[in-house]
C-alpha cells in the first residue's frame, strides 16, 4: 500500500470538504483521513509513502469530449491554432511547403479567422493557390467542419465548376458557380479521404503523443471519438488497446461508436460498458448539424443579414432511422448539435424514442439554448456534454455572426444545471487546447482568456470554482457511468489524481486559466511529473 501524506486532497463530495493524507494499493483508494489515524491502522501495510509537501490533490480531471487520434495528429502536423493574423498563417504554410519534397501533400491543421487581427477574410483556393500550384495542399478549419484545397488537389479529386453536393454538406461556389476551394461538413470527406491513409504505426505514435501531452495538463482519462476516421473500427480499437495496454499508457478512455461503424459494433464481440478499468465503449455518435465558425449550425431565425438557418446534416427520416438502430443495439446516443433549432428537432424525436432505463443521452455542445427548450427537455435522461472554452473562443465574433435575434441562451451552463441536467466539462481537441484550467478560468469568470477586454458574457451563466471543477470530475465520470468509482477522492474509487502546486480556490478567477500541473496519477502510479 502507498500512503499519500501531507497533502490537501478536495474530496469533491461537498465544496471544502477536504482531507491530508490517502492510502492506495494499485487502482484503488483503501481510505482518506489524516495521516496518523491512518498511520495507526495501515501502519504494517504501508510499504511507499509520497510526501506531497502540502500540495494541492483533486480526483483526476477527465476530458468528457475530444478527440485524441486528431489531437495526436494535431500536435504533429503543422497546426495554425496559435496564429493571430492571416500573415503569419500563410507564412507558415510557405515555410512548410518549402521543406517538402516535389509534388508532396500537405494537410495543415487549424486555422481561425476570427483570430486573426489583421485580415479576418477566410482562406479561399486563391490564397493557397499563390504559394503553391505543385503540392496538393488541404487546411483544415479549427471547427473541423470546413476545409480549403488548392486547385492541385481539387482537380486531382476531379470536383468541377457547378458542381452540388448532395448530402449534409456543400461544395462552396461562388456567384459565377466557380469551385472557391471550401468544403463545408460531409464534402470535406471528398478532400480528407484522398489523402494517403495514416498506418497503424503512425496511428500509435499520435495517441502515445496525445496521451503523454495530457498527462501534462493534468487529465488521467478522456471521452473520445476516434472509431471512424482512422483505420476503421476494429483497427483503431486495436490501436488503443496497443498503447493504453501493450504499451503501458496509463489512460481511461470511454470511446464514442460513431454511427457508420454500428454495423462493425454489432459484427464484435464488444459491448457497451464491458468492465475494461482503461478501454470501453459508450453511446453512438450522430452529427446533426455544423457550427456557427462555419454557417452551418442549425438555427431558428437566420444569420445576420442572411436567408442562411445553416445545415441540417441528417434528414428527418434518416436520424430517425438512426435513432432506432442504437435502441436497438441497446445504446444511447451522444448527438452534436450546435443550432437551438438541431436541439428542438432532437430532444422531440429522442422523446419518442428513449434509451434503456439508466442510460443517458449525450447533448455534445449546445451552446445555443433558450428556457422554453430547456422545458422542452424537462425529465428526458440527458446530459450535457460541455465546452467552457468554446465561450471564451466564439462569443467575440459569434454574437456578430447570427445578429441579433441569437438565442436567448448562450453556453448557458447554470441555466442547464437549474433545470436539473447533469454537465460534464470538455475542451473538444484539437479544436480548443486540452487545458482543463482553461475551461474553468472561462466558465468561472464569463471573459475571454487572455483578451484585453474585462467583458463579462452572459454573467448570469457563471459557474462557481467548486462547480467548475466538478465539470471535469463528477460530471465526467457521470458522462462515463462511473459516478460511483470515480470523480472523488473517497474510499473504494480509482487512484487517479490530478495534483497541483497552488490552491483553485485561493486564487483570483482571473488567475485560473495559469494553474500548472505538478503530477498526474493513474491507477496509483505517477505518469507525469513536472520539473522544478
Amino acid at each position: 500500500m502507498k500512503l499519500w501524506k501531507n497533502g490537501l486532497f478536495y474530496t469533491m463530495e461537498k465544496e471544502e470538504e477536504t482531507v491530508s493524507a490517502v492510502i492506495t494499493d494499485g487502482e484503488k483508494i483503501v481510505a482518506t483521513g489524516e495521516e496518523k489515524e491512518l498511520k495507526n491502522t495501515y501502519d504494517k501495510e504501508i510499504t511507499e509513502e509520497v510526501d506531497l509537501n502540502g500540495e494541492i490533490v483533486f480526483p483526476g480531471f477527465v476530458d468528457s469530449h475530444l478527440h485524441l487520434l486528431w489531437y495526436g495528429l494535431s500536435l504533429a502536423r503543422l497546426n495554425l491554432n496559435q496564429s493571430k493574423s492571416k500573415k503569419e498563417s500563410m507564412d507558415k504554410i510557405r515555410e512548410t511547403i518549402e521543406q517538402l519534397a516535389l509534388d508532396e501533400w500537405l494537410f495543415v491543421e487549424g486555422y481561425n479567422e476570427n483570430e486573426w487581427q489583421d485580415d479576418p477574410t477566410p482562406i479561399t483556393r486563391i490564397d493557397l493557390d499563390a504559394i503553391s500550384t505543385q503540392h496538393p495542399l488541404l487546411v483544415r478549419r479549427i471547427d473541423y467542419h470546413n476545409v480549403v484545397i488548392n486547385t492541385v488537389l481539387i482537380n486531382k479529386i476531379g470536383i468541377k465548376d457547378g458542381q452540388i453536393y448532395s448530402g449534409g454538406g456543400e461544395i462552396q461556389l461562388n456567384q459565377e458557380g466557380k469551385v472557391t476551394g471550401v468544403l463545408k461538413d460531409e464534402a470535406t470527406n471528398l478532400a480528407i479521404n484522398s489523402f494517403p491513409s495514416t498506418t497503424p504505426k503512425e496511428q500509435e505514435e499520435y495517441l502515445a503523443l496525445a496521451i503523454e501531452d495530457l498527462w501534462s495538463k493534468g487529465v488521467t482519462g478522456a471521452h473520445s471519438e476516434d472509431l471512424h476516421y482512422f483505420n476503421g473500427f476494429e483497427g483503431t480499437l486495436k490501436t488503443f488497446r496497443d498503447v493504453i495496454k501493450k504499451e503501458k499508457k496509463a489512460f481511461r478512455v470511454h470511446l464514442l461508436i460513431h454511427h457508420e461503424e454500428l454495423e462493425a459494433y454489432n459484427r464484435s464481440e464488444e459491448l457497451f460498458l464491458a468492465g475494461d478499468p482503461f478501454i470501453e465503449l459508450g453511446a453512438m455518435k450522430i452529427f446533426y448539424d455544423g457550427t456557427v465558425g462555419s454557417r452551418t449550425a442549425l438555427m431558428t431565425q437566420p444569420y445576420a443579414e442572411t436567408a442562411n438557418h445553416g445545415l441540417q446534416i441528417q434528414s428527418d427520416k434518416i436520424f430517425v432511422s438512426l435513432i432506432k438502430a442504437a435502441r436497438k443495439a441497446k445504446l444511447p446516443v451522444a448527438i452534436h448539435i450546435l443550432g437551438d433549432k438541431a436541439f428542438e428537432k432532437v430532444i422531440a424525436t429522442l422523446r419518442e424514442f428513449p434509451p434503456l432505463p439508466g442510460q443517458l443521452d449525450r447533448m455534445i455542445h449546445t451552446p445555443w439554448l433558450s428556457e422554453e427548450l430547456l422545458k422542452k427537455a424537462k425529465n428526458l435522461p440527458l446530459i450535457f456534454d460541455v465546452q467552457p472554452q468554446f465561450m471564451s473562443s466564439d462569443l467575440p465574433w459569434a454574437l456578430d455572426v447570427l445578429g441579433e435575434n441569437h438565442p436567448s441562451l448562450a453556453f448557458a451552463w447554470k441555466s442547464i444545471k437549474n433545470a436539473g441536467f447533469p454537465l460534464a466539462g470538455s475542451s473538444d481537441a484539437p479544436i480548443e487546447i486540452p487545458n482543463p484550467f482553461y475551461g474553468i478560468h472561462s466558465a468561472v469568470t464569463r471573459t475571454v482568456r487572455g483578451g484585453n477586454s474585462e467583458k463579462r458574457y452572459f454573467p448570469e451563466e457563471e459557474l462557481s470554482v467548486f462547480e467548475a471543477l466538478s465539470l471535469y470530475t463528477i460530471g465526467s465520470a457521470t458522462a462515463g457511468y462511473k459516478e460511483n468509482i470515480r470523480g472523488k477522492i473517497k474510499t473504494g474509487y480509482v487512484s487517479d489524481f490530478t495534483i497541483l502546486k497552488k490552491n483553485p480556490f485561493m486564487v483570483e478567477k482571473e488567475a485560473l486559466s495559469e494553474m500548472k500541473v505538478s503530477k498526474t496519477v493513474v491507477g496509483g502510479a505517477i505518469v507525469f511529473k513536472k520539473n522544478n
